[in-house]
């Protein structure tokens, strides 16, 4: 039995004794230091800007997330958690105000087939700041982004990495990962 099926179950908190992460209550003021083993994503995806989103006109994650639920799911073979909605940042031109790919999907096994028009994107082990969603929705999803914006800018200690950052979507609400350079 391969070790991915439950990625967060072995996802441990740096700043307590291992458990999973799905059974840490999580202030959402207050990220927590996680090591997230590899996995890998299969989905449909785009290149934008946060300023594209923004503006309010020619956003392009809003019909992907439409697209996504309306069919692009299903065409993912070989999900390893059927729930679980990944959002997987990546590919960043510079930081957040330049452009990124995003690969909206879910994880599989690394050798698993790509279908036409989406991308298989490998994400290596890493250091993420955890912070916690109460549910998946548009409103909540901004809010949190705001949180992780406010906090980078309130603690220039930590740094982002500006590698892979993802959102996970589950029944227990969605969570930002975000990948971060050196040791807390």
């Amino acid at each position: 039995m391969s070790r991915l099926p439950a990625i967060l179950l072995s996802v441990v908190l740096l700043d307590s004794s291992p458990m999973p992460l799905q059974s840490k209550t999580i202030d959402p003021s207050s990220p927590q230091v996680a090591e997230v083993p590899a996995f890998t994503v299969i989905g449909s995806f785009v290149r934008t800007t946060n300023a594209v989103e923004m503006s309010g006109k020619d956003g392009k994650i809003g019909p992907l997330w439409n697209q996504f639920m309306h069919g692009g799911a299903e065409a993912i073979p070989g999900a390893i958690e059927q729930e679980t909605i990944y959002a997987v940042y990546t590919n960043y031109e510079s930081d957040e105000t330049g452009a990124y790919d995003l690969i909206l999907g879910k994880s599989v096994q690394p050798e698993q087939q790509v279908p036409a028009k989406m991308k298989a994107i490998p994400i290596p082990a890493a250091r993420y700041l955890v912070f916690s969603s109460g549910t998946s929705s548009p409103d909540a999803i901004k809010a949190a982004w705001m949180k992780v914006y406010q906090y980078f800018a309130h603690h220039p200690d930590q740094r982002r990495a500006f590698t892979y950052d993802f959102e996970q979507h589950s029944s227990a609400g969605a969570k930002i990962f975000i990948a971060i350079k050196g040791k807390r």
